[in-house]
């Protein structure tokens, strides 16, 4: 079948802790050894003096060691919300507590609820901070606010800060980690701050995970499965371990141990939604299409706001020619992430081969095109269009085009050959129809499946 070369996506670590991780989460609380006299935030009351709220309710919430992941999220957002309706907490609680609840939200996908959350813990931290007299934990909650609403600058300049005023705490180093790697893609830098976070605290698991997966992301699988593996030793009940691990199985290409990973997470955590989209990946990519959409199905049950699963079911639907699905599958990946822009190529190509609506399709490619200027998959499906429309000198253009950003590749050759020979350009066809067939013997019968031949 005609296919675009990105076609499946596995889930990867999130961009921030705060809105959405993908992959585990950070405490967002009180862990620096501040000196309390540098501190403009009031202490907390005595505990008699706090009337009605039961103390674990807002320890709860507040816990300097906080793990919001999925399975916990609707209890903690509950919890926070319990404690926040109470009224005996003080403003910088009422803050943390605003701060940890929205990252409980955004995990749950409600993501206009979690911005208000995040909106209000940053009004806090604004007015708490004074340049005069600095406190290494605001700047780090402030940093922690900032990077869950998108600002990426500003959060790594207050992160900088924490951890000039905070130089022995491990959490600005984890939480700067985090951003170097997910927002900056500065790998290197993150596993600087994860290896000191790992020489304050040995035992960090989640320093240990975003090590591993930061050397995995540079291709360094030695040390990468050195702490993933000890990861796993450390927590072998952990669901995110087993699936750290899979997606650097994965990417060094070991699709058994991946497989057994991702496996191993679900035997922990039957809802774990990365593990369900990373194992699908994996069937759909052995041509195992019904086992992959019901690992998909059932991460679209855990998760319906994740375009993620949408997209690859899509293409998992495509893959067994269900080509309705696919586009219905495409659709919703695009409603829930409008930049998301493999999924308007799929889309554009789905349309393309049902062939109701080309004018249609070739507005998805052009969307994809915006979003990825120099996709070649985009031009490849614009050149199989114009073929479908009869404009061979147009789909001789795309084809050139992509050829030219990802040479060598079957359809986009075998396509060119049908155009120039409408074209009347026969001898260039049968150089292009040689070659594509030289690289794929079956490209013809792709390309006939739809009526083009």
């Amino acid at each position: 079948m005609i296919s675009v070369r990105n076609r499946y996506a596995t889930a990867k670590t999130s961009a921030y802790c705060a809105a959405a991780l993908l992959i585990g989460c950070f405490p967002f609380a009180d862990a620096f050894a501040v000196d309390p006299t540098r501190s403009r935030v009031a202490p907390t009351p005595p505990a008699a003096a706090a009337p009605a709220t039961p103390p674990a309710l807002a320890n709860a919430c507040l816990t300097d060691r906080l793990q919001v992941n999925r399975a916990t999220a609707e209890q903690m957002v509950r919890i926070c919300s319990d404690a926040l309706q109470s009224r005996t907490l003080t403003p910088v609680q009422v803050a943390l507590a605003r701060l940890n609840r929205g990252s409980a939200r955004m995990l749950l996908g409600d993501k206009i609820m979690a911005n208000v959350d995040y909106a209000e813990a940053l009004k806090h931290y604004d007015a708490a901070i004074d340049p005069l007299n600095p406190d290494a934990l605001a700047y780090f909650r402030r940093a922690a606010a900032l990077d869950a609403t998108g600002e990426t600058d500003r959060a790594l300049t207050d992160y900088d800060e924490a951890v000039r005023l905070g130089p022995k705490d491990p959490l600005a180093f984890l939480g700067r980690g985090i951003l170097l790697t997910t927002r900056k893609r500065f790998y290197e830098r993150a596993i600087s701050d994860f290896s000191k976070v790992l020489a304050l605290s040995p035992d960090r698991l989640e320093a240990l995970m975003r090590r591993g997966d930061a050397y995995g992301q540079m291709g360094n699988f030695g040390p990468a499965l050195a702490d993933l593996d000890r990861a796993v030793a450390l927590a072998p009940e952990n669901a995110e371990v087993h699936v750290y691990r899979g997606l650097a199985n994965s990417r060094r290409g070991d699709t058994p141990s991946a497989l057994a990973d991702y496996t191993a997470a679900l035997a922990r955590d039957p809802q774990n939604v990365d593990a369900l989209v990373n194992r699908a990946a994996i069937f759909s990519t052995a041509g195992d299409q019904p086992s992959a959409i019901h690992d998909l199905d059932a991460a679209i049950a855990v998760k319906t706001s994740d375009p993620l699963a949408f997209y690859n079911r899509g293409y998992a639907h495509f893959a067994s020619h269900e080509y309705d699905l696919a586009l219905a599958d495409y659709s919703t990946a695009i409603d829930l992430d409008p930049k998301m822009g493999v999924a308007f190529t799929n889309r554009c190509l789905t349309e393309a081969i049902l062939g109701r609506d080309l004018a249609t399709a070739m507005a998805d490619c052009d969307a994809a095109l915006v979003l990825m200027p120099n996709n070649a998959d985009a031009h490849e499906a614009r050149g199989f269009i114009f073929l479908k429309k009869g404009e061979p000198e147009f789909a001789i253009t795309e084809y050139n085009t992509a050829l030219a950003l990802v040479p060598n590749q079957a359809l986009s050759l075998y396509g060119r050959s049908l155009a120039r020979a409408r074209g009347g350009y026969a001898k260039e066809a049968a150089a292009d129809k040689a070659s594509a067939l030289a690289l794929d013997p079956n490209v013809a019968r792709q390309f006939s499946m739809f009526g083009l031949e």
